[in-house]
């Protein structure tokens, strides 16, 4: 099998790149399903558009917050190897 990148550091920049791409992926797509699930209660109720526009904050906000969290983790990992290895 040919290999794409020559070192490792590289394959672990793409990584990272390939992580924040995903994390936007995720953001849209879940603002998409919980702005959906707030127009559905909306129709149920007739609440129009509290629940659609709550919902849709909500989602955007959980998928900044487990990005967030997400880079934390990475931060610490990174930290935690940099120091086992001094």
């Amino acid at each position: 099998m040919k290999k794409i990148f020559k070192d490792d550091k590289a394959r672990k920049e793409m990584n990272d790149v390939l992580r924040v791409s995903a994390w936007g992926f995720i953001i849209v797509i879940s603002s998409f399903v919980f702005m959906y699930v707030g127009r559905w209660i909306d129709v149920s109720f007739n609440t129009e558009p509290a629940f659609m526009l709550g919902m849709l904050i909500l989602g955007i906000s959980l998928g900044i917050f487990r990005m967030y969290r997400d880079g934390v983790d990475k931060t610490r990992q990174n930290v935690y190897k940099q120091n086992k290895t001094a």
